[in-house]
């Protein structure tokens, strides 16, 4: 028997036909949706684009503005109107500028400097008054023009563009009086030569540059050597203030691979906002801003001569009481004020608090704790602790101020000599927690002969001035802890206007863990022995510094107006003699012996005693896009 099967045949092909057509749709609706996914998603990247352009271009029209004669001149801004300057700078030069944007929805600025963030616009772009921010809650706002601010750009996708996308692009930026050389990691306003491997995180400043892979040294017998080290290497970018010839010079450096292999070349950028410092002016400023509450104003009038004679008339007559000294030895009972037409000697002192002011030398020598109050001498002063705590309020002296630590010494207040500054710390650790002032020449270190590690330490929230030629060597130099343990160290921000020398700095010594472990910064860890130097370093002069038989590490930076001359080398060190050997092709991965990784809270400490610029600076911290 015959059946008829046609009927199944055609119920087959269109079920068939209904699934591809179901399938082909399928398809094609994923092929819309995809395509419309990726129209977002390049509508998402292009007005992040637009968003950062924007930060980095308002960035740059501030920076214009913040010239001599232009709209945030800082002759015209007091610490009461800067606010309303910015605002009304960006109300005008800036908004109407982007009103017109298809990608720009609002602008606006807001002030995280004190404990909470105020929208400088009001509710202009509210969006910004709904953002977390963090404040940094400083406390000197009604005395400093600096501030810490956030542009805020809030974008939007065009509308013939699929889906809405908008992006909030945050630039964090600090507008401070500072001079330029504390916004760099190393930098010089001549020539910076970069000899072997120094490593260097942040950004590095310089007129001209040069770079060599082979690094100087000398043995103990005065003689020159070179040694080969990899490139030098930098997290960050360098900066120059453009002229053709330097300018095309750096980046045939980065062209042609003149940077350690490990990680990516710098970037050459141009920085026409340098703000050189006025050395002289402003030592004379602050020195008398030291002498005045003790009645010695010099009225600018900065000599020798002057001071003893301001001394003299000011706090030795009048019917002043000298105490009797037997032997020139002063008495240990005495309290109050001490005034002495002679030199004196100071063995113990039983009361705290005891000022000595002496028409003469003053030597201490302290066998027990001692608390001193002001010393204040038309001499030398010449302090040595044998044992015991010492602690000093101010030192002024018109001659040398020398000061030897076997036991810790706490200067409280400040110091300013007219002839020269030396301290020594030996096998103790000690405080300065004032600013220094050194007429000449100023000498810090410690022990040269530490056979079981270096224990000499000076721990600083300090400014210092030098007149003359600086040196320090042979201890380190750290932070001072608040009383919180919390915030940030202080640090010794160190102004010379003759030559930088600083040596022996951990000689011989290295890491435990040699290797570089952190991709991001090729740091040593946290948890390492040796301790950076906590500092920003300034010369008005020439600089040459070693990381060859030293091991240099400075958590902050180092300038120099003149020449600035790194030498460096990578691993560890043992003789001097023998360093061409020990260290042939065995460099790489290995941390540099001279690093220098850039500290941004200076920016945000010590501020009244830094040097006085001409113009407020712009500093550019985090971006963030939501």
């Amino acid at each position: 028997m015959l059946t008829n099967q046609r009927g199944n045949a055609l119920l087959t092909v269109l079920i068939t036909t209904l699934v591809m057509v179901t399938i082909g749709m399928a398809i094609i609706s994923s092929t819309i949706g995809g395509a419309k996914r990726t129209e977002v998603r390049e509508t998402d990247i292009d007005i992040t684009y637009e968003g950062l352009k924007a930060v980095e271009e308002i960035s740059a029209k501030l920076v214009s503005e913040l010239q001599p004669s232009k709209k945030l001149d800082i002759n015209q801004l007091t610490t009461g109107t800067i606010n309303s300057k910015v605002a009304d700078f960006i109300q005008s030069d800036i908004i109407p500028t982007y009103q017109s944007s298809n990608t720009i929805k609002c602008i606006t600025v807001v002030d995280v400097s004190s404990n909470r963030a105020s929208n400088l616009l009001g509710d202009h772009c509210g969006r910004a008054n709904t953002l977390q921010y963090h404040t940094f809650g400083l406390d000197f706002l009604d005395t400093n023009l600096t501030r810490v601010y956030e542009i805020i750009v809030h974008t939007k996708n065009p509308e013939s563009e699929q889906g809405k996308v908008e992006k909030i692009v945050r630039k964090r930026i600090i507008l401070s009086p500072i001079p330029s050389f504390l916004k760099y990691t190393l930098g010089s306003r001549e020539l910076l030569e970069l000899n072997g491997s120094p490593h260097l995180v942040g950004n590095v400043y310089a007129h001209s540059l040069d770079i060599s892979e082979d690094a100087n040294y000398q043995l103990s017998n005065q003689t020159d050597k070179k040694v080969s080290a990899p490139f030098p290497s930098i997290i960050g970018d360098i900066y120059t203030s453009y002229e053709k010839t330097n300018y095309t010079h750096m980046k045939s450096l980065v062209d042609t691979h003149q940077f350690y292999p490990r990680i990516s070349a710098p970037d050459i950028k141009q920085d026409s906002q340098f703000t050189d410092i006025s050395f002289d002016q402003t030592y004379g400023e602050e020195v008398g801003k030291v002498l005045s509450p003790l009645d010695l104003s010099l009225n600018n009038n900065l000599t020798q001569t002057n001071l003893r004679n301001t001394i003299t008339n000011n706090l030795l007559t009048d019917g002043s009481l000298f105490f009797p000294l037997v032997k020139g030895i002063l008495n240990e009972n005495v309290q109050g004020v001490v005034k002495a037409d002679k030199s004196i000697t100071v063995k113990r002192l039983i009361h705290s608090g005891v000022d000595l002011i002496v028409k003469g030398d003053v030597n201490i020598l302290a066998d027990s704790t001692m608390n001193i109050g002001n010393i204040i001498s038309t001499g030398n002063v010449t302090i040595s602790n044998v044992t015991g705590d010492m602690s000093i309020g101010n030192i002024v002296a018109a001659g040398k101020v020398s000061i030897e630590a076997n036991a810790p010494v706490v200067l409280k207040e400040n110091i300013v000599s007219f002839d020269n500054i030396s301290f020594q710390s030996q096998n103790s650790t000690s405080s300065i927690e004032g600013n220094i002032f050194s007429g000449k020449n100023l000498t810090i270190q410690g022990d040269s002969n530490d056979p079981d590690g270096e224990n000499d330490e000076v721990k600083f929230n300090s400014v210092i001035y030098a007149k003359g030629k600086t040196s320090i060597s042979n201890l380190n130099i750290t932070g001072i802890k608040d009383s919180s343990e919390t915030g940030p160290s202080g640090q010794l921000i160190l102004l010379s206007k003759g030559e930088l020398l600083v040596t022996r700095m951990n000689e011989f010594h290295y890491y435990s863990n040699e290797k570089e472990k952190k991709e991001n910064d090729l740091l040593p860890e946290t948890s390492e022995a040796i301790k950076p130097l906590q500092a920003f370093l300034y010369t008005d002069s020439d600089a040459t510094l070693y990381g060859v038989g030293s091991l240099f590490y400075v958590n902050g930076g180092v300038f120099s107006k003149g020449n600035l001359t790194v030498n460096a080398v990578r691993g560890k060190v043992d003789d001097m003699d023998r360093i061409e050997s020990d260290l042939f092709s065995n460099q790489e991965q290995k941390l540099s012996r001279f690093i220098v990784h850039y500290n941004r809270d200076v920016l945000l400490s010590k501020l009244e005693a830094l040097p006085k610029v001409e113009s407020l600076s712009l500093i550019s911290d985090e971006i963030i896009v939501q």
